[in-house]
């Protein structure tokens, strides 16, 4: 059997289907680098999957209505005259058969979705104003129960709007139900939002400490002396780093601003066109005949987009930290052109020969050439929720760590700055991103190989 849709309309619809395909595969990528990381239980890869399963009943969909277009409309016409002013239709768009659970699917991952990032708000405010976090009888990890708690309440939402016949008698009822999660994990999500964005602002303008405990000590990512080894396929090692690597970066708050912001005014549109679908639902708005023109169907496709464009914005914010770039470059990339690359890079940083070699004194009263390269101090580091219980109130001293606590008020009574702001300043310098998470503790550099 021929496609049944019309010629003209063949090239749009093909080009959401392959954007589709192109969200897919970002979104299946982001899974993979917190697969092989070790980060399975973050909210970054519960993120990753429920987006490429939304995406992937979006795209079989797509091709089921690209090859019997004709059949579809016709059914949802049907449909549409047959249940008229039923709620579920406000919400499905009439589709039937295939197309209803399809869509029931890609309904349950945005849901999903929603409070994941609301849990995820939650736990960031925690460990922001070091909140005691709620203790459970079990040994199972409180993040564990609330991550369940979002995968399964939608499942029990979604059954409660298919199957229960007293809601869709119910017309306000049902739409409360169908749009109960979105709009209230958008709404308390801003709440926390704005809270955490006040406090972040306020520490960067005072220059004091900002110490976010959320998801410390990986296990998974570390070895016991602290080392972490980067390997690529086929086992060999590319890269071991003295400091723990982690799937978050010193970006964290503003990555997962963007993403709020973007689900959230996702979110908002969905609701936007289940009220307007239900100002039409009456047999007033029902034309004569299906409507198979072009217009419609370009139309149609292109409403596909924004529901699969989630796997693409999730790898652009959360994909794109160092640790995931690092390893992605090592594993894609040949290592003669890593190698080619990183040699131009050392000629291009290089001194000219003949250079001066005049001797300038360091903040600290040493005295180095003015070529001299200083030891990289430690780098700051985020950690992932797998093992701490965030938001635990945090004791500087037990852990020394380095903190930016009033840089520019750190200076003696000459008006030098201290040498402790002064290591605190290069410390700061040497990151490209914002210091927004703690640091890691000079003593894990200096400790033996049995030191934890």
């Amino acid at each position: 059997m021929g496609v049944q849709l019309a010629s003209e309309v063949v090239g749009p619809a093909a080009g959401v289907l392959f954007y589709s395909f192109v969200c897919l595969g970002c979104s299946l990528l982001l899974f993979w680098l917190v697969w092989v990381h070790n980060e399975r239980q973050s909210y970054v890869a519960l993120l990753a999957f429920i987006e490429s399963l939304g995406t992937l009943a979006s795209i079989i969909q797509q091709i089921h209505t690209i090859i019997y277009w004709k059949e579809v409309k016709t059914a949802q016409h049907a449909n549409l005259v047959a249940n008229v002013g039923n709620p579920e239709l406000n919400i499905t768009g009439a589709s039937t058969g295939v197309d209803l659970v399809l869509f029931y699917i890609q309904y349950y991952s945005y849901n999903v979705a929603a409070m994941l990032v609301l849990f995820w708000s939650a736990e960031l405010a925690q460990s922001v104003f070091q909140l005691r976090s709620l203790k459970v009888a079990t040994r199972i990890r409180p993040s564990l129960v609330i991550k369940a708690i979002a995968i399964l309440l939608p499942v029990a939402q979604m059954i409660l709007l298919r199957m229960s016949a007293a809601i869709q008698r119910n017309t306000a009822g049902y739409m409360v139900l169908g749009g109960f999660i979105m709009i209230s994990s958008f709404t308390f999500g801003c709440i926390l939002l704005v809270g955490i964005l006040v406090k972040y602002i306020y520490t960067r303008r005072a220059l004091l400490s900002w110490n976010v405990r959320y998801g410390q000590r990986s296990r998974a990512t570390h070895s016991k002396n602290g080392s972490v080894s980067l390997s690529a396929a086929g086992g060999s090692t590319q890269h071991t780093s003295t400091y723990q690597r982690n799937i978050y970066d010193n970006w964290l708050v503003v990555r997962f601003t963007v993403a709020f912001i973007a689900l959230g005014l996702f979110e908002l549109v969905v609701i936007f066109f289940q009220l307007r679908a239900a100002d039409s639902n009456n047999a007033a708005h029902i034309p004569v005949e299906p409507d198979l023109s072009p217009g419609k169907a370009a139309t149609d496709f292109a409403l596909f987009a924004p529901g699969v464009s989630a796997g693409l914005l999730s790898y652009v914010v959360f994909g794109t930290t160092r640790t995931f770039r690092e390893y992605t470059w090592a594993l894609l990339v040949p290592s003669r052109l890593r190698d080619a690359i990183a040699a131009r890079r050392a000629r291009t940083a290089r001194p000219s020969a003949g250079g001066d070699n005049t001797v300038v004194a360091s903040p600290d009263g040493a005295r180095r050439s003015f070529g001299e390269r200083n030891a990289p101090p430690p780098r700051y580091r985020a950690h992932t929720d797998e093992e701490a219980d965030v938001g635990l109130p945090y004791s500087p001293s037990s852990h020394g760590d380095v903190k930016l606590q009033d840089l520019d008020a750190k200076r003696d009574e000459h008006g030098r700055r201290r040498p402790q702001g002064s290591l605190q300043q290069q410390q700061q310098s040497d990151d490209d991103e914002w210091p927004i998470l703690t640091t890691v503790p000079l003593s894990r550099f200096h400790s033996g190989p049995g030191d934890n």
